[in-house]
């Protein structure tokens, strides 16, 4: 039978492979949205522009802002869609793009 001692060590390495991958869970998930928003800021001007603003306002510590400049950097030189005045909005880009994964699952 197990001491006290080693039913705490076994349960604090249960613990930590369950932080693990909580831990990996999140990072999977940040992926997959950062993922999605630089596909629709790539072809949504309004959601590009939300995210250069928010960018510019919310990163900063200079090692993130050196690992971010070269996609920000072509997000910003990314041209203007040719639309006419029924650009859809962030919530209809958003919906097209999720409607659009969807189907392809």
């Amino acid at each position: 039978m197990a001491t006290i001692e080693q039913q705490i060590a076994q349960k604090e390495d249960e613990l930590a492979r369950l932080r693990k991958k909580s831990r990996d869970l999140a990072n999977g998930q940040k992926i997959i949205l950062g993922g999605m928003l630089i596909h629709a800021a790539e072809h949504n001007t309004k959601i590009r522009t939300w995210l250069l603003e928010e960018a510019a306002r919310s990163i900063t510590r200079e090692a993130d802002k050196k690992r971010l400049a070269p996609l920000l950097d072509e997000l910003r030189m990314t041209p203007e869609p040719q639309r006419g005045s029924g650009e859809e909005t962030p919530a209809e880009a958003a919906l097209k793009i999720l409607s659009d994964n969807a189907m392809r699952d």
